[in-house]
């Protein structure tokens, strides 16, 4: 059977389902962990009504992220050396054709 445009639009095989732009994201689960705090601060963070649950995520999102590139960066730190002696060498495709005195149109 022949499609044409007029048919319904359908997703690709195995595509990730899109959110529309201010949609609340979709939950993800949750797990439950003990964690040793000093009581200091974690008297502190009470009394000024932070949410432990959320800034511990969050601090270990940030943290597991830069990890992450700094891995990045060290395992391709050879080739990334590698590219940016090659540019220097070489130069760009089209730099011949670049003034970047003159101003963006």
């Amino acid at each position: 059977m022949k499609k044409g445009l007029s048919d319904p639009a359908r997703r690709f095989a195995n595509a990730p389902t899109s959110r529309r732009r201010g949609s609340a994201p979709e939950p993800r689960s949750k797990r439950a962990v003990n964690l040793s705090v000093d009581e200091e601060v974690l008297s502190i963070a009470k009394e000024l009504k932070i949410n432990l649950s959320q800034a511990f995520e969050d601090t270990l999102r940030k943290l597991t992220e830069e990890e992450r590139i700094r891995r990045y960066r060290e395992e391709n730190r050879e080739a990334t050396e590698s590219y940016n002696a090659y540019i220097e060498r070489n130069g760009v495709l089209g730099e011949e054709l670049l003034d970047l005195n003159e101003p963006p149109v």
